[in-house]
């Protein structure tokens, strides 16, 4: 089918019929293995609305509103879900799926995108944003290993533990909110494409065609119809994230698979889908300085607006999180986000920096698979 007679529209977007499907496995209680599996495929979808009338919306407002509304809404279907983990009181999935889609989107997520943009050519440009991102991302998970250290020490306890995770979160929320003025306000100059000058004649070369694509007439959404998609989407994400949260245990036992490994590799991959697929489409495009920032900017907003967000939500709900990381999660963040910020610190990557990445992503997701996190 012609893409402009789709529009924003998508094919992968046919999978919210996943959604009343699971409906009626929940009615006729078929399950959790399939509410769990039918609701998480439903996310998808849901979550890749979401995202795309959001960019519609951002385009209209634009400048710092924009980016301010991509903030909020870019892991929307995560927070869901990693908020309904809180309200289930389910702790420890909930600080594996946080790990699982940080390093996802460093390791898994950034790796194939550098092996899809760069397979073919000896090495290509990454933008300032994603490199000032990656360095932020490292401040933050040092910040955020703080209280797995804490728990190490005789005088630790849980009501202590669960104080130094609120005030870490604090930290690295005021911190997140200093970048973001940073970035978008005072400096926002520093942050251009990352491109190099032969890419920059190349879309020069290209300009005269762009413009004749730009003369048609490009489907879209108008701004009512996109503030419709995201109201209609996000309200279904919120039902689909409530049968995956309330299935993910019992699924998990009924698959043979530990909550460790569901919560490291499958939620992450769920509630990241919509992202990953537009990210590695850019990639595919020659446009890895845009995919580098979606992955190593998603990761950031994680630790530094999302992990504050459920700590806060823990506190008020009774379900306090205590930021104590278990090994296994530990050496993850912390090699995951010391490679990335190595291999994107000259600006440059090739599809071997890409291997390394995703090699590192499936040690760890194996080791997941093995051993309940």
């Amino acid at each position: 089918m012609n893409a402009k007679v789709l529009g924003p529209w998508r094919p992968l977007d046919l999978l919210v019929v996943a959604l009343p499907a699971a409906l009626m496995a929940k009615v006729l209680d078929l399950g959790a293995s399939v509410l769990f599996m039918l609701s998480a495929l439903a996310v998808i979808p849901l979550a890749g609305l979401v995202g795309r009338s959001t960019e519609v919306l951002a385009e209209t407002v634009g400048g710092s509103k924009g980016a301010l509304l991509n903030a909020t809404f870019g892991n929307i279907a995560e927070l869901m879900i990693a908020a309904l983990l809180v309200l289930n009181g389910e702790i420890n999935i909930l600080k594996a799926s946080i790990t699982g889609s940080i390093i996802g989107n460093l390791l898994l997520l950034l790796g194939v995108a550098m092996i899809v943009a760069a397979h073919n050519k000896s090495e290509v440009s990454i933008s300032a944003t994603s490199r000032v991102q990656a360095t932020m991302l490292f401040l933050a998970i040092g910040i955020l290993l703080l209280p797995t250290v804490f728990s190490f020490r005789p005088e630790s306890s849980t009501s202590r533990l669960d104080e130094v995770s609120g005030l870490v979160a604090l930290i690295l929320f005021a911190i997140y909110a200093l970048s973001m003025l940073f970035m978008l306000r005072t400096n926002r100059g520093l942050f251009g494409t990352g491109q190099s000058k032969h890419e920059e004649h190349a879309e020069g070369a290209e300009s005269k065609q762009a413009s004749v694509d730009e003369a048609e007439p490009r489907a879209t959404w108008s701004v009512k119809g996109a503030l419709v998609v995201l109201g209609v989407a996000t309200a279904l994400v919120a039902v689909a994230a409530e049968f995956v949260a309330s299935s993910v245990q019992e699924a998990g036992a009924s698959l043979g698979l530990h909550s460790g490994f569901i919560g490291f590799v499958i939620l992450p991959l769920v509630g990241n889908a919509a992202e990953q697929f537009s990210a590695l489409t850019l990639a595919a495009k020659d446009k890895l300085s845009v995919a580098s920032e979606i992955a190593v900017g998603a990761s950031m907003q994680l630790a530094m607006l999302v992990v504050p967000v459920l700590v806060l939500l823990g506190a008020l709900t009774g379900h306090p999180i205590g930021l104590a990381f278990s090994p296994l999660e530990l050496t993850g963040l912390t090699m995951g986000t010391l490679l990335t910020r190595q291999l994107l610190s000259d600006g440059k990557a090739n599809w071997l920096e890409g291997v390394m990445l995703l090699g590192l992503y499936l040690a760890f997701a194996g080791a997941a698979f093995f051993a309940d996190i």
